[in-house]
């Protein structure tokens, strides 16, 4: 058996498809959502968010979290379901809909990469010194992202009948967002980082949600430029993506994606098994613990079986992290995440 590690040298030596002293594992994306947040307050005494991820004591730290302690919920009325919002324009509408020609879209569209402020990650290292370390970009998607901007419909018919409007997007999110990592990476993100995380999100739970030719023509070509930065820094990196996207792992791959985030067991193709057989010390699976499914419709003694389960078939390839697929549900039951770190040894009975 491995020596004692840190929670860093646990997560870096997955990557090496190692196997760690005991599994690796993580809240996804140190994720504490409203309702896991007010059951750990009533269960267990949690004040903050910092406190439900020391609690369980998961191996990684995001910078998205360092921006400020958030308060856990104190009430039921204090509970919020999902929120998020898309790019709107002033009357709430897609700022991209009407938009009809290249210069309409250079009109409309100018994202700042210098806007942003960034995560003080000397700072991150000092406070976490032993914890994996993620560099967390903005959310900057280009097949998700051009929904958001055209609506999806409008996007779709966009990405087909009229390529030239969809690329003046994407050209733009692109040089967005890797001048932002150039900016982060100046700053020290891979001095005192260990991951660089960023994701899409383009699949249903049966397949792509357009074909897999059509992703490798519009989206993997500007996907890549920002995992070419940050790998060339020195980091490993993760994407996020829901649903049944094993259709393209050869890409991530072949791209220098390290690891796929949010994996959703449910979606086809996406069991642990196959994935173990078929791409095992390949890419990094980090999660898999499937929100829709194990999460909502089980007791803790489901998720317990079935988080072992996952750490057993990759038991001999390695490349496992134990982790929700999906945060801010809020029909997960509070002791369904417990029992999911319970089942990887991360916290006492």
């Amino acid at each position: 058996m491995p020596k004692d590690m840190t929670a860093r040298e646990r997560a870096r030596a997955v990557f090496r498809y190692e196997q760690p002293d005991r599994p690796c594992f993580d809240i996804m994306e140190g994720t504490v959502w409203d309702s896991i947040g007010y059951y750990f307050r009533q269960a267990h005494g949690m004040h903050t968010q910092s406190d439900v991820l020391d609690f369980l004591d998961c191996d990684f730290r995001w910078s998205h979290m360092f921006a400020g302690e958030h308060l856990l919920p104190q009430t039921q009325a204090d509970v919020h379901g999902l929120g998020g919002a898309n790019y709107s324009d002033s009357q709430g509408g897609y700022l991209l809909a009407e938009a009809e020609t290249v210069a309409d879209i250079d009109r409309l569209f100018n994202p700042d990469p210098y806007a942003r402020p960034l995560p003080d990650f000397k700072a991150m290292r000092e406070k976490y010194p032993d914890k994996a370390l993620v560099f967390c970009v903005v959310w900057t998607p280009f097949f998700s992202g051009a929904c958001s901007l055209f609506g999806m419909e409008r996007a779709m018919m966009t990405m087909l009948a009229e390529p030239e409007l969809y690329h003046a997007f994407a050209i733009k999110q692109n040089e967005y967002l890797c001048e932002y990592v150039r900016r982060a990476i100046k700053a020290g993100a891979a001095e005192y980082c260990d991951f660089f995380w960023s994701g899409d999100d383009f699949a249903a739970e049966s397949g792509l949600l357009l074909s897999p030719a059509h992703w490798r023509q519009l989206i993997k070509p500007y996907l890549k430029d920002a995992y070419a930065i940050a790998k060339g820094a020195g980091m490993h990196t993760l994407f996020h993506s829901c649903g049944a996207v094993s259709e393209v792992y050869p890409d991530f791959i072949e791209m220098g994606i390290d690891a796929h985030i949010g994996v959703q067991t449910s979606s086809k193709g996406m069991d642990v098994e196959r994935l173990a057989r078929d791409f095992g010390g390949k890419i990094v699976i980090f999660g898999g613990v499937d929100a829709q499914t194990t999460l909502v419709q089980c007791d803790p003694a489901g998720v317990e079986a079935e988080v072992r389960r996952n750490m057993a078939a990759f038991a001999n390839c390695g490349g496992y992290i134990v982790s929700n697929s999906h945060h801010g549900l809020p029909d997960i039951a509070g002791e369904n995440i417990y029992a999911m770190a319970r089942a990887a040894g991360r916290v006492c009975v």
